[in-house]
Order: structure tokens, then C-alpha cells, then sequence
């Protein structure tokens, strides 16, 4: 076995169904076996798989009730059989070479413990035009990774996500799996703890998925709320405190500024200055660029009060604020 693909899912046996026809039509003669991860769905997930397990032995049906996809992620990876583990999330189709590519960029770069595809957009209607790509990360698109030719310590500020992602089982065997603990992210935090064990990453544009973008994420609202989800979970991770200006991974980077209450002071600096584009932005009609300052302003705001609360936690525990 040489691939074990590895998909998490819960309620949408429809795009389920069709992700696996995709997987059984793979072109390149590698051997691979799918892992489905059913995440206590209560749709017709379970008999979907069923009946393309009958169809095709490579086929496997997990059942994880633990919430969150990295329950899910580490229940098939428990069980996974082959050197190379490939994630996909079950709205994603892969092209038809998707598996052989995977193998093939493992077999072509010895050197590397993981890598994420390509995620690219299938849009269920036209999109509104202040979706530039600089609203791309909430829909999970992965396009280019920055100038590197890998990702890894010294090149930290990217992250493979795991909507189209392949990694050594090894590597899970030597710093664990997915942090049931985080439930947005939970790749972030993944990617970081691999780079702080020297671990190395790629971004291969040759592993290729498309994401069916759902229509309820072409609306602002849902933005919004990504937004303020995930400057949490990056407070949690301290993940803008740890990369500096070099995008190295530097966990006593925030430590050599100013910190007041828990955040650094560049980031207070980084809020003035998307909020004066905010407004500037708004006052001269540009609502559509203003968006994008206003997306960085929920995100910040949402790290700050994330940092100060454990901040204040802290200080009641006996701890000390700088």
C-alpha cells in the first residue's frame, strides 16, 4: 500500500458519494486504500460508504463519535495502513491523478515530511466582486504558498491546510496527531508543532483539488464570522506573537518588544493603521476594498480580546501582566 487517503465527514453523504467516485477512478496505477471517517453524521453517510465498499475493497468505513474533524483525522490515522497519509475534506474533488501526484512528489523530494495541494474554486454562482483572492482563506482555497520552496521553521508564516494534504505516517508517530483541542485550525496548530520539530514541508501545485464552494460563503456575514472564530484560535496559538517580520517561526520573538496586556505592540500598530484605511477607504466610496480592513479589524479585535481575557485569567491565578 502506498497511499492511505484519509476522509473525515459528517452530514453530506451527496458531496461524500461523489468525492468517492472520484477516488475509485484515480489514474497512475498507485496503490492506495480510502479511510472514511464518519463523524456521528445522521444523514445517509453510513450507507453511502457501504455501498461503495461493496463495490471497491480499498474502501473502508470508520465510525468516530468524538466530535471535530481531528478526532476524525486521528481515528484514520490510527488505522491507516500505508507509509504515506493523504487528507481530503469531503467537499473537495480531487483531480484524477490527485493520489499518483501525492506519491510522486513524496518520491521526488525525500527530503520533505509533508505537503498540501492545490485547492482551487468551483463557484456555485458568479461571485460578488469584493471577493478578490484576498478573501480566499475562509473558503479553504490553497493557491500558492509565498516565495519559498519550503515550508518549515525558517519559513513558518504559510500554512498547508488539510482540505488537501498529505504527510509521512511517521511523522505522526513521532509528535502525535491532530489537537482534538482546537476546532478551527487545528492544521495551524498541526503545521507549527511540525516546524518547531524541524519537520519540513512543500507546497506542490501539481495536487490538485476543487473546493465546492457552498453559497452561504459568498456572503459577507459568514466572513465576518470566520473572522472573529479565527483571531480567537490564533490567540490561542500565539501565532502572530511567534512568526516574525522574516516570517520565521521565533517563539520569543513578541518577547523582545512591548507587550501590553498579553498582545505586542505591533499589533495595536497593525489595528490604527486598518482602521484609518477603513475609514478612509469608506469615506472616499470604496466599500468594496474597505471590506478587506475590516475583515483584519474583526480578526484583530478578536485576538485582543482573546489574549486579554487569558491575560486577566492570569493576573486572578497570581500571574503577573506585563
Amino acid at each position: 500500500m502506498d497511499v492511505s487517503v484519509i476522509v473525515p465527514t459528517f452530514n453530506r453523504a451527496a458531496s461524500l458519494d461523489a468525492l468517492l467516485e472520484d477516488l475509485t477512478c484515480q489514474l497512475g496505477g498507485c496503490s492506495f486504500e480510502v479511510i472514511v471517517v464518519d463523524n456521528g453524521s445522521t444523514d445517509a453517510t453510513p450507507d453511502v460508504v457501504r455501498r461503495r465498499a461493496d463495490r471497491d475493497g480499498r474502501i473502508r468505513y470508520v465510525c468516530e463519535r468524538r466530535a471535530g474533524a481531528s478526532c476524525a483525522r486521528n481515528a484514520g490515522i490510527a488505522v491507516a495502513t500505508a507509509p504515506m497519509l493523504a487528507f481530503i475534506d469531503d467537499d473537495i474533488r480531487p483531480r484524477r491523478d490527485w493520489v499518483a501526484s501525492i506519491a510522486k512528489a513524496f518520491a521526488d523530494h525525500p527530503e520533505v515530511d509533508c505537503i498540501g495541494g492545490r485547492v482551487e474554486p468551483r463557484w456555485p454562482s458568479a461571485p460578488p466582486r469584493w471577493l478578490t483572492p484576498a478573501h480566499w482563506p475562509p473558503l479553504a482555497l490553497q493557491i500558492d504558498r509565498g516565495r519559498s520552496r519550503y515550508i518549515d521553521r525558517d519559513h513558518a508564516s504559510a500554512c498547508l491546510i488539510t482540505a488537501n494534504f498529505a504527510c509521512r505516517a511517521a511523522v505522526f508517530r513521532e509528535i502525535g496527531g491532530f489537537s482534538p483541542e482546537y476546532r478551527r485550525d487545528e492544521d495551524r496548530e498541526f503545521n507549527l508543532r511540525m516546524w518547531r520539530a524541524d519537520k519540513r514541508g512543500m507546497y506542490v501545485d501539481s495536487v490538485v483539488g476543487y473546493a465546492e464552494i457552498q453559497p452561504e460563503r459568498l456572503a459577507k456575514r459568514y466572513h465576518r464570522a470566520w473572522y472573529r472564530v479565527t483571531g480567537a484560535s490564533h490567540a490561542r496559538l500565539r501565532y502572530l506573537d511567534t512568526i516574525d517580520r522574516d516570517g520565521r517561526l521565533d517563539d520569543h520573538a513578541a518577547a523582545r518588544g512591548h507587550v501590553w496586556w498579553g498582545v505586542p505592540g505591533f499589533l495595536y500598530r497593525q489595528f490604527i493603521v486598518h482602521a484609518a484605511a477603513w475609514i478612509r477607504k469608506l469615506m472616499t466610496g470604496g466599500w468594496d476594498d474597505a471590506f478587506f480592513d475590516e475583515c483584519r479589524l474583526r480578526y484583530l479585535a478578536s485576538y485582543f480580546r482573546t489574549r486579554w481575557r487569558d491575560e486577566s485569567a492570569g493576573i486572578r491565578a497570581g500571574g503577573v501582566s506585563r
